[in-house]
């Protein structure tokens, strides 16, 4: 069921924005701006070419000269773009594909292409990373650059961010909304056994007004950061290193929660969850790290009422005490990672789907850095990791991973091309009710001799809590695939004997004349078991059979028999045989010994 556009030519730096619940994608590339609709099919190029190229301050790489599209996204009735402009960054206002005039897009798009930038839009208002100017140094700041007045963070309350996510939580006062951002930054600990990175969160107010007196009259005052942990209890293994965070909202923004994704030194990987009431209560209730004076009447951190200004006592001890000293911990009761595993992920997407029984089940959608995706499942008694999608056949870097939650799509971009993917693949069970129900995929469940989709069909039945499986399907020992296929093979070659990994929990043992011969660990997502014969002679040939067992089932996936291809040939022509045919044949053998 998967779908991809092929971009005109490779892209170094694309950008993605698809528009919850509809079929289409833009990409924005070097001085181009594709759309795709993967229902309709309709794709069209609009040209952003560089019109007034600046000065850069360090002119050398052949990038400066070019505009690179670093932001598409929704704003008004139309779309913002905005590039880099050959060190001159400028956006466009692109309504029904007319483009509006260019404007100094300085703040909102950087200078040159740039990892270490995040951009908010948020309704009219637009937060950012960027600097404004190439003098600025290289102290980042978090900025609002358009709606409520412009402001940027201190220069000492971070130490050289790396910026990962931000978004904006509505409270039921609107003067308490918030703006939180999640980030890594050096540690201020320097001695040996201190992890060189700490992960952070930080708050604003969005009604901040700036200060009152001229120094802090642009600058935020409602600022506070506090550290994330994710540490195994067990293990005591520490993940440290924030690569990605994605927001699950609810109705309620106490409830609503942030899945982060970190890293180790070692390059394993754990997900840990956090909640919204738990970040404000930190940073509601925690003392400041290294304060010990008295708390003035509105604290540090504090939303005061609209059009109010925070106090300039407030802010100077929030200034020079950014850090709050309680840290944030995973979401109750464990305190601990929703799992951890040895695998280096780069991006997450949490999708919530409905199953058959009723009760809301979420998946977890885990970019790896070999260019595949891990399809990961929360049930009742823990995680399962029930597919690995290769989405890229050259394992190339994911650029991007976008989750569709009203249509159930995912759509993951590279430089070359996007891909849609239906996130209810059904299909890969092979309409084998066993495979259907031992997978506990919440999206397909069985019914009528098929493996369904549940947006198609709530009457599936599903394997997903604790009850067991057995009786929901037809009684079976073993399922056989049909017969034995003949493979004729050439003797001193080589052969490879492939069989499809399905779940992550069955065992696969190849079979060779009933004598096992392989036996496939799976405790690494791969995608086939393999069994190469390096050099095919006369005890290789015979019946070859690939049996899964999990859970007590067993069935037979691949069922091959191997014969000799020179034998087979002297048997098929046997009466008709002549001295030539028998000097072809010996020349032939011949040969193959000699190219062996």
């Amino acid at each position: 069921g998967a779908k991809e556009f092929v971009f005109p030519r490779s892209e170094k730096y694309p950008v993605f924005y698809h528009e919850e619940n509809s079929s289409a994608i833009y990409i924005g590339g070097e001085a181009k701006l594709y759309y795709y609709d993967f229902a309709t099919y309709e794709n069209y190029t609009e040209d952003f070419p560089v019109k007034n190229e600046g000065q850069c301050m360090m002119p050398g790489s052949s990038d400066d000269s070019k505009n690179y599209l670093t932001l598409v996204e929704k704003y008004g009735e139309g779309m913002l773009v905005c590039g880099t402009g050959a060190c001159a960054p400028t956006c466009w206002n692109l309504t029904q594909r007319k483009e509006s005039t260019p404007w100094d897009g300085r703040g909102i798009a950087p200078f040159t292409p740039d990892s270490n930038t995040l951009v908010v839009v948020d309704g009219h208002d637009i937060y950012s990373t960027i600097k404004k100017s190439q003098q600025n140094g290289k102290i980042p700041r978090f900025r609002r650059v358009r709606g409520g007045g412009e402001l940027y963070t201190s220069d000492t309350v971070m130490q050289n961010p790396q910026f990962v996510k931000a978004t904006t939580l509505r409270h039921e006062e609107p003067h308490q909304d918030k703006i939180y951002y999640f980030f890594r930054e050096d540690n201020p600990d320097k001695s040996p056994e201190a992890p060189r990175n700490i992960s952070r969160v930080a708050q604003l107010c969005k009604e901040d007004k700036g200060g009152t007196s001229s120094l802090s009259a642009s600058k935020w005052t409602t600022f506070l950061k506090a550290s994330l942990i994710c540490v195994d209890p067990v293990t005591k293994g520490n993940f440290n290193w924030l690569q990605d965070v994605f927001f699950v909202p609810a109705s309620n923004w106490r409830y609503s929660k942030v899945y982060g994704l970190f890293t180790n030194t070692w390059g394993s990987s754990a997900v840990c969850v956090y909640s919204f009431e738990d970040i404000d209560n930190v940073f509601r209730t925690s003392r400041l790290k290294g304060y010990n004076g008295p708390n003035p009447e509105i604290k540090p951190g504090q939303c005061v009422s609209s059009g109010q200004h925070t106090p300039s006592e407030t802010f100077k001890i929030a200034d020079s005490h950014p850090e709050v000293e309680d840290r944030v911990e995973p979401f109750s009761p464990t305190k601990s990672p929703l799992f951890h595993n040895k695998h280096r992920y780069q991006k997450i997407g949490v999708h919530e789907v409905s199953a058959s029984d009723g009760h809301r089940y979420n998946v977890l959608y885990l970019a790896t850095d070999k260019g595949s995706i891990h399809k990961i499942v929360e049930l009742p008694d823990g995680v399962q990791n029930i597919m690995e999608l290769q989405v890229f056949s050259k394992k190339d870097p994911i650029q991007s991973m976008i989750l569709d939650h009203k249509r159930a799509m995912l759509y993951v971009g590279s430089t070359d091309k996007v891909v849609e993917i239906p996130m209810d693949m059904c299909r890969v069970y092979r309409n084998n009710c066993e495979s259907c129900l031992l997978a506990r995929d919440p999206y397909c469940g069985w019914f009528n001799g098929t493996c369904q989709s549940v947006y198609l069909n709530r009457e599936v039945r599903q394997n997903l809590n604790l009850d067991s499986w057995r009786g929901k399907c037809q009684k079976a020992d073993i399922k056989e695939v049909d017969d034995y296929q003949n493979i004729s093979v050439v003797p001193f070659s080589r052969y490879y004997l492939n069989c499809p990994i399905e779940s992550h929990y069955a065992t696969y043992n190849w079979y060779h004349n009933n004598s096992l011969i392989k036996t496939c660990n799976t405790t690494h997502p791969q995608q086939d078991c393999f069994h190469f014969i390096q050099n095919v002679s006369h005890i290789h040939y015979g019946h070859y059979v690939c049996i899964s067992e999990e859970d007590g089932f067993k069935q037979a996936l691949v069922k091959e028999r191997l014969i000799n291809r020179l034998r087979f040939m002297s048997q098929k022509g046997h009466a008709t045989m002549t001295f030539g045919s028998w000097l072809q044949l010996l020349l032939m053998v011949v040969l193959v010994e000699l190219f062996h």
